[in-house]
C-alpha cells in the first residue's frame, strides 16, 4: 500500500488478534503508538481484545492503565472489552470494577459481565445481573444476553428460571435464533427435562453442528446410550463433520455406558479418520472407559503413552477407578501424582482413603486423613438439595437444621423397613469409617442424598416425579436406596450427581448400575 491509515492498521491488528496472535497484534500496537502517533478509542479496543485471555492479561493490564491515563476507559466501546478482557481471564473482580465505574452502560456491556459470571462458574450472579439489567430502561434484551443466561440456569439446573427465560425469548421472537435454541436445548438437558430438550431442537438437516453436540451430550447424561451413538452417525450421514466436543460427549456416553470396544474404536477413529488431536478432555473420557471397566493396567498403560502430559482429571479419574475396583497400590501412585500436581486438591486425599477403606486398610487411611489436616487440606462436604416452589432445600451428612428434620428422619425409618421386606441389604462397604456394622448402616442412612429424598417425598403429590441433586458422586448404597424407593412406591425419581442424571422408575436405573 503507498500510504497507510490508521484503519490500515486498526485493520491488520484485527487479523492477528482474531487468530489469537497477541504479540503480532501488540507489535502492530505499538507501531502505532510510536510510528504513525495517531490512536482512537477503536486500537485501544482492539489491542486490549488481543489480551482477552489468561496467557495475556497482564499485557491486558498495561493497556488498561494507558486508557485511564488518556481517559479513554469511560468510552463504553473501550469499557466493554475492558469487561471482557477480565472476564475472560477469570478475574471478576476487576470486571465488576471495570463494570461499575463505566459512566454509560449498553446491552454489550451487561451481556460480557453475564456471560463472565456464566463462564466463571458463578452463575447465581449471572442470573442476579440479568435481572438487574432487564430493570435498567433503554437497555434492549438480546439473544446473546438471553442464551448466557440459560447457560446459567443450565449450571445450577433451576428448571423454573429457565422455563421462564424460553418464554421471554418467545415473547420477544428469539426462540429460533440459532444461540438461543441451542441454549434452551442445554438447559432443558441439563435440568433433566430431556423430552423438552428434544422438543425445542430444530429438523435434523437444519441442525448446527453444535446441537448435534449438544444433543449427544444430553443423551449421554440420561444414559441413553445408544442413542448417544446413533446421533453421531445421523449427524454424519446429513453431511456435518464431527469436532473435538463431539467425540468428548461420544466417549463420555461410552464410558458411562460400559461400551469398552466400541469407546476405543472411536477414540482411534477420531485421530485416523477425523484428523483430530487428542486432548485433554478425550485422554480423560478414556482413563475413565478402561478404568470403570476393570482394565486398570491398561489404563496406567495409556496414560504412560498419551501425546500431552496427563493432568489432575486424569489421575483424578484412575485414582477414582482404583476406588471401586479396590487397587491400593495403583491408587497410591495416582494420588501421589495427582499431590505432585496440586498438594492442596481435597480429592486426592479423599478418593485414596477411601481406596485404603474399601480395601479394609484403616491405619493407611487414618494416615491420608492425618496428612489433610497437617496440610490445612479441606474436605469439600457433601450436600444434596431439593427444590420446591421456588423454594431450594440442602442438607448435609446427617443434617438436623432443617425445621422438617423429625419428619424427615420418621420418613427414613419408614422408608428403611418397607425397602428391607422388599430385598434390600445394606452395603457397608460405602461407609467409609472403621466402625463395627450397626454403626457403619446408621451412618449410610445420614447421607445426604436419602435425607433430600425423604424431604421431597412428604413435600410432593403423590405420583409425581421428584427431583434430587447432589454435588458430588451418588454413593452406591444410596444408589441401591434410590431404587427400591421408586419400585414400592411407584414414584420416578431423577438424581442428577456431579457426574450423570440417574432415571429411578420401576426399582430399575437408566445407568442400569453402570456409572
Amino acid at each position: 500500500m503507498g500510504h497507510r491509515d490508521l484503519i490500515s492498521w486498526n485493520s491488520i491488528m484485527v487479523c492477528y488478534a482474531e487468530n489469537r496472535k497477541c504479540t503480532d497484534a501488540l507489535k502492530i500496537f505499538n507501531h502505532i503508538c510510536y510510528g504513525i502517533k495517531v490512536i482512537d478509542h477503536v486500537t485501544f479496543t482492539i489491542a486490549i481484545g488481543a489480551c482477552a485471555d489468561p496467557e495475556f492479561v497482564s499485557l491486558g493490564k498495561v493497556l488498561h492503565g494507558i486508557t485511564i491515563l488518556t481517559g479513554l476507559d469511560e468510552n463504553v466501546i473501550v469499557g466493554n472489552s475492558l469487561v471482557t478482557l477480565y472476564c475472560k481471564s477469570g478475574l471478576m473482580t476487576e470486571a465488576r470494577k471495570v463494570f461499575q465505574t463505566l459512566p454509560r452502560r449498553d446491552e454489550v456491556t451487561w451481556n460480557a459481565l453475564i456471560g463472565g459470571h456464566a463462564d466463571n462458574e458463578e452463575a447465581e450472579k449471572a442470573i442476579e445481573a440479568f435481572k438487574l439489567m432487564r430493570k435498567r430502561d433503554g437497555i434492549r434484551l438480546d439473544q446473546f444476553g438471553i442464551s448466557e443466561c440459560l447457560a446459567a440456569t443450565a449450571q445450577l439446573a433451576v428448571l423454573e428460571e429457565g422455563q421462564q427465560l424460553h418464554g421471554l425469548a418467545v415473547k420477544l421472537g428469539l426462540d429460533s435464533d440459532p444461540f438461543v435454541a441451542n441454549a434452551t436445548m442445554d438447559m432443558y438437558g441439563k435440568c433433566g427435562e430431556i423430552e423438552d430438550a428434544l422438543r425445542t431442537i430444530g429438523q435434523p438437516i437444519d441442525r448446527s453442528r453444535l446441537s448435534w453436540n449438544i444433543l449427544i451430550s444430553s443423551f449421554a447424561k440420561h444414559g441413553h446410550f445408544e442413542k448417544a451413538i446413533k446421533t453421531f452417525h445421523e449427524m454424519q450421514e446429513l453431511g456435518v463433520k464431527p469436532d473435538q466436543v463431539t467425540f468428548v460427549s461420544l466417549l463420555s456416553a461410552c464410558s458411562h455406558g460400559g461400551l469398552v470396544e466400541e469407546g476405543l474404536r472411536y477414540y482411534y477413529s477420531m485421530t485416523k479418520e477425523f484428523n483430530i488431536p487428542p486432548r485433554i478432555a478425550h485422554c480423560v473420557c478414556m482413563i475413565d472407559l478402561l478404568g470403570r471397566s476393570g482394565r486398570l493396567t491398561e489404563a496406567e498403560t495409556f496414560i504412560k503413552e498419551m501425546p500431552i502430559p496427563p493432568s489432575d482429571f486424569v489421575w483424578r479419574s484412575l485414582l477414582a477407578a482404583c476406588k471401586v475396583h479396590g487397587n491400593p497400590e495403583l491408587g497410591r501412585k495416582a494420588a501421589e501424582n495427582l499431590i505432585a500436581l496440586d498438594p492442596s486438591d481435597d480429592s486426592a486425599y479423599v478418593l485414596y482413603s477411601n481406596v485404603c477403606s474399601t480395601s479394609g486398610r484403616w491405619g493407611d487411611a487414618e494416615n491420608v486423613r492425618s496428612q489433610m489436616g497437617s496440610r490445612k487440606v479441606q474436605k469439600q462436604p457433601a450436600c444434596s438439595w431439593v427444590k420446591l416452589k421456588n423454594q431450594v432445600s440442602s442438607f448435609g451428612v446427617g443434617d438436623n437444621s432443617h425445621p422438617q428434620s423429625p419428619e424427615i428422619y420418621k420418613k427414613l425409618d419408614e422408608l428403611k423397613k418397607r425397602i428391607i421386606e422388599a430385598g434390600y441389604v445394606p452395603d457397608t462397604s460405602y461407609a467409609l469409617q472403621d466402625t463395627d456394622e450397626e454403626q457403619k448402616e446408621h451412618n449410610l442412612w445420614n447421607h445426604s442424598e436419602r435425607l433430600a429424598l425423604a424431604f421431597a417425598l412428604i413435600n410432593t403429590p403423590e405420583g409425581s416425579t421428584l427431583k434430587v441433586f447432589k454435588n458430588l458422586r451418588v454413593c452406591g448404597d444410596c444408589h441401591s436406596v434410590f431404587k427400591f424407593v421408586s419400585g414400592i412406591l411407584g414414584r420416578k425419581i431423577i438424581l442428577r450427581d456431579a457426574f450423570r442424571f440417574h432415571h429411578f422408575a420401576g426399582g430399575n436405573c437408566s445407568c442400569s448400575d453402570y456409572w
